[in-house]
């Protein structure tokens, strides 16, 4: 099939003032036509012995790298990646950035790249990366390079995303440390998982971080802020030392430094930044998302994260004046003047975003006229740590309209539209059946117009879900829209539906945000309560009882009134339930996982019944378990 040819307006990112174009270009010959991609020449390369031309942004001064190993990401040329989509990868080669021999980043073995502060007797250390086995590995190689064998002090968990905690077992003594975060983080890390849409966002995270999909060249090529999203092993030890309330702060001297901790609502309403003023270094968490334009909204899912609250929270990083600047995702930035443009082109692309998103909204704009209409100025699009890699300007105008406006585009006849199943049935029929709609489709893949061919395809598609010729048809189409793409969550969702389409894809590799060491940090009333958004309507609509659980471990009773298709939850019930359930935490946990079965954990005595006996069975078959692999694109 033919491609369309695509124009690169967006040159290479490259440091901000360090870096220099050579005069020599080489080409990349890409969908079809020769693509020039800048050679860059550096002011300096980091490390005699380090066996790459690997770079920071900023200055020189104090700031070192140690290359430990390969690259992650798929860092070849192919006509099936977009070139700046293989220099990004370029960028990921792990290794060790250390700042005045006493910072460390820990870059390239996964989404987050961990920062290690060296203090006088311990280690802290802020944003553990996202499984067990990867955070073993950084601490494996952080002590390999620098000698340094010190206890672990204190942790920071930025915020409640699991790329930001979720390895933390993989610290050792991380069980006997300081765990630092906001006051919200379990209520946002419940939200998240069990007690949300914890299900929905783990397999729509399998689609837009590529979990799913092979490192190669028509699968994933990198993790759009770093090399890679894989959970193998989730882990989560609670907090016990609290940021508190909005705009909070805690200062602290860990270890001989001094840290000042603060709350800087963001990318998630929990963000916690550090700064250490003695060395003028700032963690800039994720408020600074990464060397990606910022996902002010993100395609699998999220509440509507608010731009005029984020670029504020840019703003008061900005006031610290700091020189240097570590964040989770992304390279160092070094020297104040180079910090200052980062995080000033940073808040400004997101507010022209916001502004520019609101001013067509009041002129009448929809959805379809902002994803067009909303364009970075040049200054901006060329940045380097604003690249269409990971957020996209093209799905954060969209979200600010729904964010802002609500769903409803303004047109009367979007309000109550046709089922999709059967507007496509009539469309299928008004252009003369099945095999004409083929037609079309297929002359549309021929022509390069892709997008128009998988729209088409779907038509046909949803008139029979079996029938495997058109959805192979809309898997080819989807497959060369993502072969174009720079944004990773689009070109991984693009070629997971693609799979999904022509039955290739493979479950197994697929996230669990309900992990069983996750959900042993909840509370018993945030486990009892999360059992509500599993209530079947239906087969509870006749029904009115209360079941309670008393926990003996931690003297507690808490209950579910299951009244007419609603579970309201009782905190520290104190009523007449029907039954009443004795049992510990962790026998609960079983029983929720399917590990534990009731009526043999009744035989045993793990569970004693009071009341009612009959009404816990009952109860129990009042709730569905999530489905394992809904279809997203199959529909």
């Amino acid at each position: 099939m033919k491609r369309s040819i695509i124009s690169l307006s967006v040159l290479l990112a490259t440091s901000l003032s360090s870096i220099a174009l050579a005069d020599d270009n080489h080409q990349h010959r890409f969908d079809g036509v020769n693509v020039d991609i800048p050679t860059l020449s550096h002011d300096y390369y980091l490390g005699e012995n380090s066996g790459a031309t690997h770079f920071w942004h900023g200055d020189t001064k104090d700031m070192t790298f140690t290359r430990t190993g390969g690259n992650d990401a798929f860092d070849a040329k192919s006509d099936k990646v977009h070139p700046q989509l293989t220099a990004h990868s370029q960028k990921m080669d792990k290794g060790i950035f250390t700042y005045k021999n006493k910072f460390f980043q820990i870059y390239g073995y996964g989404l987050t790249s961990p920062m290690i502060v060296d203090g006088d007797n311990g280690l802290l250390i802020l944003d553990p990366v996202e499984s067990v086995d990867k955070m073993q590995l950084v601490m494996a190689d952080f002590r390999k390079v620098t000698g340094n064998n010190k206890p672990v002090a204190a942790i920071m968990y930025s915020h409640w995303h699991p790329d930001h905690y979720a390895g933390v077992r993989g610290i050792k003594g991380a069980e006997n440390a300081k765990i630092i975060a906001h006051e919200t983080f379990m209520e946002n890390v419940v939200k998240g998982s069990m007690g949300g849409t914890g299900p929905a966002l783990g397999f729509r995270v399998d689609y837009s971080l590529g979990t799913l999909l092979n490192v190669e060249e028509d699968g994933r090529i990198n993790g759009g802020l770093g090399p890679d999203f894989e959970i193998r092993e989730h882990s989560l030890i609670k907090p016990n030392t609290l940021v508190e309330g909005k705009f909070g702060k805690l200062d602290m001297e860990i270890e001989g430094i001094k840290v000042e901790f603060q709350h800087v609502p963001s990318e998630a309403s929990d963000e916690i930044t550090a700064y250490f003023p003695e060395f003028d270094m700032l963690f800039g968490s994720e408020v600074i998302q990464g060397e990606s334009f910022p996902n002010l909204h993100t395609i699998r899912g999220t509440q509507y994260r608010d731009p005029s609250i984020w670029f504020p929270g840019v703003d008061m990083l900005r006031e610290y004046n700091a020189n240097t600047m570590m964040v989770s995702h992304g390279r160092p930035v070094n020297g104040a003047k180079h910090v200052d443009d980062t995080l000033t082109s940073y808040r400004d692309a997101i507010q022209f975003t916001y502004d520019q998103s609101i001013k067509a909204i009041n002129d009448g704009a929809t959805q379809e006229d902002l994803i067009r209409q909303i364009k970075l100025p040049a200054h901006l699009v060329n940045h380097p740590w604003l690249g269409d890699f990971y957020g996209s300007i093209r799905h954060a105008a969209k979200q600010i309209f729904v964010g802002e406006m609500g769903w409803f585009d303004g047109d009367p006849t979007t309000l109550n539209p046709t089922y999709s199943v059967e507007a496509s049935t009539r469309y299928v029929n008004m252009v003369g059946g099945k095999e004409k709609m083929m037609e079309f489709a297929i002359d549309a893949c021929d022509s390069g117009d892709y997008q128009w061919c998988a729209e088409l395809a779907t038509h046909a598609i949803r008139i029979d879900l079996d029938d495997m010729a058109p959805r192979e048809l809309k898997a080819t189409a989807l497959r060369e829209l993502a072969y174009r793409e720079t944004n990773n969550n689009w070109r991984n969702w693009y070629l997971t539906s693609a799979q999904e389409l022509d039955g290739s894809i493979d479950y197994s590799k697929k996230i669990n945000l309900q992990a069983p060491d996750l959900m042993a940090e909840f509370e018993p009333a945030q486990l009892v309560s999360a059992m509500r958004f599993g209530l079947n309507a239906q087969r509870s609509q006749d029904k009115h009882f209360t079941v309670a659980f008393e926990f003996a471990d931690t003297n507690e009773t808490h209950a579910l009134e299951i009244r007419r298709s609603v579970a309201q939850f009782h905190q520290d019930f104190a009523g007449q339930p029907k039954a009443t359930v004795k049992l510990t935490k962790n026998v609960f946990l079983g029983l929720l996982v399917g590990k534990v079965d009731f009526v043999e954990a009744v035989k045993q005595g793990y569970i004693q019944v009071e009341g009612d006996a009959k009404a816990v069975p009952e109860f129990f078959s009042l709730f569905d378990k999530p489905a394992e692999s809904p279809k997203i694109t199959l529909r």
